[in-house]
């Protein structure tokens, strides 16, 4: 059979590419004929970003294009990083462009399958057609999400509404991907705000229906509902997942070495993601809660972004200016307070008992997959859903907060109170939800195996890719 070649074209973003890397290799490992092409973006003025895509490496059947990071002085007038992610793949588009004119030109170099393009990449599917390749979007969040972008993007289109009047509705909303009824507290701001949705999240539903398919970072036992609820005139979707995000190997790793040595299920891991951080004040009762809780702990602690780190934390040099007095000495031997952590590393230890996560997409995946349950603390982005799904649709979390938004300018603290239930309630070793998250556990894996849903998902995307270039 003759070899074809994918493109990959994940966005700027860490964990996306990390995932899309992941995707490339399910690829490859099933599918021999295949080869893939990743092409690398780095978004400027993210340190921890380029150095983690720097290490993502190839081999025989993967190889890298990686392209050197843009001056951030060229995106002094994006808002957010999401802005500044949006405009760095735009600048890209005509340099991807020219790399395909020059790799696919006849001269028998290799024949083009597809174009795999990541859920924020949605630019690269007009170079596509340019070609007449095939594009298939990976989508990076969950199916529940992606149903309600297509859902506000029809009442939008199709009906005239003003998306952003719903939250102030009064009402919960009725969303067909979600099983229960959505409070508009918990809906992203990305719908919210005008600029986010006219300028962003509209485009990209819109875009999607022009793929070939949507590839979801999900798997059917866990989002059978979700997956069930598009309608006809979505494109095929399909759920390959769960996709975890490969780490930077942490040789020597002190926190981890010292995990090695604690009872099993008896260590909280706190950790609100890449871009996560939280005020001094919110600090302190976080402090207070683990130290009543008397539970041991991992906790990834970073400072606010400065205004030149344009939204991504930056890293304490001494935690006793912002921790209680004291803090650190009393739970000397229960407990590390540390800036980065490896966390997958950390989740797949059996003395790691719970997780006060964020809730973004690869941290509930990764939670699953080891069998730690959530405490859900969301901080941006759509992990207001993730958390309202994991609690309320699904019973596979518990709840600190649901609705925490640290762009909400009036944003109410969390107490001391409400952070120590949460953790004893995910540390409960006989709790209904640690129950219920085991046994995802094994259906996450099961998924990923010989006859499981998620490789009949990629045998289908294979077979479609094939037919089209046939």
């Amino acid at each position: 059979m003759e070899k074809l070649e994918l493109f990959f074209i994940p966005s700027p973003l860490m964990g996306h590419a990390g995932q899309a890397v992941e995707l490339a290799r399910l690829f490859i490992n099933h599918f021999h004929h295949l080869t893939v092409t990743v092409l690398m973006m780095k978004l400027p003025g993210d340190p921890i970003g380029t150095d983690y895509t720097d290490s993502l490496t190839g081999d025989d059947q993967i190889k890298f294009i990686h392209f050197p990071p843009m001056d951030l002085d060229l995106f002094q007038d994006c808002p957010t990083i999401g802005f500044m992610a949006d405009a760095v793949i735009n600048r890209h588009k005509p340099i991807i462009r020219e790399l395909m004119v020059n790799r696919f030109n006849g001269s028998g170099s290799g024949r083009l399958g597809a174009l795999v393009v990541d859920m924020f990449c949605t630019p690269m599917i007009d170079v596509a057609k340019e070609f007449n390749v095939p594009t298939y979007v990976f989508f990076t969040s969950n199916a529940a999400f992606l149903g309600i972008m297509f859902h506000f993007q029809t009442l939008e289109d199709e009906h005239g509404q003003d998306i952003s009047e719903l939250e102030h509705s009064g009402t919960e909303l009725t969303v067909p991907s979600y099983a229960s009824p959505v409070p508009p507290s918990v809906v992203s701001y990305v719908f919210w705000d005008k600029d986010h949705w006219s300028k962003r999240f509209i485009r990209y539903t819109r875009k999607y229906r022009e793929a070939k398919g949507i590839i979801v970072n999900t798997f059917l036992e866990l989002e059978h509902h979700a997956l069930r609820s598009y309608d006809d005139k979505t494109p095929p979707v399909y759920a390959v997942g769960p996709l975890l995000k490969p780490e930077k190997p942490t040789p020597d790793n002190q926190v981890l070495e010292w995990l090695k040595g604690q009872p099993e299920s008896s260590v909280l891991l706190l950790c609100f993601g890449s871009r996560g951080w939280l005020n001094v004040d919110q600090v302190r009762e976080i402090a207070v809660a683990i130290e009543r809780s008397g539970y041991g702990f991992i906790w990834s602690l970073r400072r606010a972004p400065s205004e030149e780190q344009k939204g991504f934390p930056g890293e304490y040099t001494d935690y006793n200016e912002v921790l209680p007095a004291g803090f650190l000495e009393r739970t000397a031997g229960k407990g590390k307070v540390i800036g980065w952590v490896p966390q997958t590393e950390v989740l797949a230890d059996v003395a790691t008992g719970g997780f006060v996560s964020h809730c973004g997409w690869n941290s509930i995946l990764e939670s699953l997959w080891f069998g730690v349950p959530v405490a859900t603390w969301p901080i941006y982005a759509e992990q207001q859903l993730d958390a309202f799904q994991m609690v309320k649709d699904l019973g596979l979390a518990v709840e600190i907060s649901l609705d925490y938004n640290i762009r909400d300018k009036n944003q109410k603290m969390v107490s001391a109170e409400e952070i120590e239930k949460g953790i004893r309630e995910v540390m409960d070793r006989d709790s209904e939800v640690r129950a219920k998250v085991k046994t995802m556990k094994a259906k996450s894996r099961m998924a990923r195996e010989e006859g499981g849903s998620s490789l009949a998902s990629l045998r289908s995307i294979v077979d479609d890719i094939i037919s089209s270039n046939n």
